[in-house]
């Protein structure tokens, strides 16, 4: 699959990370998993549902430090163990549209000689939703949601 990126409307995070695509595929897949890694602590993940097939279901229920809930519901577009998960809230799941949403995500893997580069790309309608993101701290929040996963994956490497 190709995915085109804009720098009109898109964010974008690249790593390596000393890791399996496969434990990565997992934390991205699994809702216990996710739950761990996906959001900055002293946040919390406490829900998420995940039926990692096109047009499966990606829920999460987040409660920030000062009690804020914020739920986000999506549909799984393209899903590769692996290698390619690709999530979109401007979708309900079973591909049923919904008048409103934020962005589109793509997360790329693949494997490196010392791991796996690990791609994330936040994919919005217009230039004013990419900076809304930027603004509020797509990369410090992306990118610390990414050490988490990062110290956490390599244990299922380890058979945890």
């Amino acid at each position: 699959m190709y995915f085109s990126f804009s720098k009109e409307t898109d964010l974008e995070i690249d790593r390596v990370l000393n890791v399996s695509p496969m434990a990565i595929w997992r934390c991205w897949s699994e809702p216990d998993l996710l739950q761990k890694w996906f959001c900055p602590k002293p946040a919390l993940a406490e829900e998420a549902r995940i039926n990692p097939t096109p047009g499966g279901e990606f829920y999460t229920r987040l409660r920030s430090p000062n009690g804020n809930i914020v739920e986000t519901s999506g549909c799984v577009l393209a899903a590769s163990p692996a290698r390619l998960m690709v999530i979109s809230d401007r979708l309900s799941p079973g591909f049923h549209p919904r008048r409103s949403g934020f962005l589109t995500t793509v997360i790329m893997l693949s494997a490196e000689v010392v791991g796996t580069r690990y791609i994330a790309r936040a994919l919005h309608p217009t230039p004013d939703q990419k900076k809304k993101h930027d603004d509020m701290g797509f990369h410090h929040g992306w990118g610390t949601g990414l050490t988490h996963l990062g110290e956490l994956a390599p244990q299922l490497d380890r058979g945890g």
